[in-house]
């Protein structure tokens, strides 16, 4: 905090705890008017907010990457199934899926944290797959109860 200035009594006057504060950069460059349920209707929307993801990503790689490769990585973890949980849960329900189905509820989970998974990995991993591929790989990982959903 003495680096940039700011009292501890400041810092937690606007954050509960530095991951808060992560969680928020993370939000503010690799999710904000990027991940938005109310700009998603068809599977070509899906695609096309996950490619301008996986462009933020590239854009802020070293403040990402060192996000996945922190002690706490947990965070920012957490925080993207989270957001992603959540937004599957919107985009889902308005195209007619039950969410509150077990069924349902257990394959977006496995999406969403298989996926975050996958996609730490594609970060750390220099993302040596392009950005059209790994959106191409995300398809194939979408459970198949869910898939009417989506190419609704």
């Amino acid at each position: 905090m003495d680096a940039a200035e700011v009292s501890k009594q400041t810092f937690y006057r606007y954050y509960a705890d530095k991951y808060e504060l992560a969680n928020e950069l993370y939000y503010e460059l690799t999710q904000k008017d990027i991940i938005d349920a109310e700009m998603v209707h068809f599977r070509a929307d899906w695609e096309d907010m996950y490619l301008r993801q996986f462009r933020a990503f590239r854009q802020h790689m070293d403040f990402v990457k060192h996000l996945y490769t922190s002690k706490e990585t947990g965070c920012t973890l957490d925080y993207e199934i989270e957001s992603t949980i959540k937004l599957d849960k919107i985009l889902l329900s308005r195209n007619g899926a039950d969410i509150t189905a077990p069924r349902i509820m257990f394959a977006i989970e496995a999406k969403d944290v298989g996926g975050t998974y996958a996609m730490r990995d594609w970060i750390l991993g220099n993302m040596q797959v392009a950005d059209e591929e790994m959106v191409q790989r995300f398809l194939m990982i979408i459970p198949h109860i869910l898939v009417p959903y989506i190419d609704a």
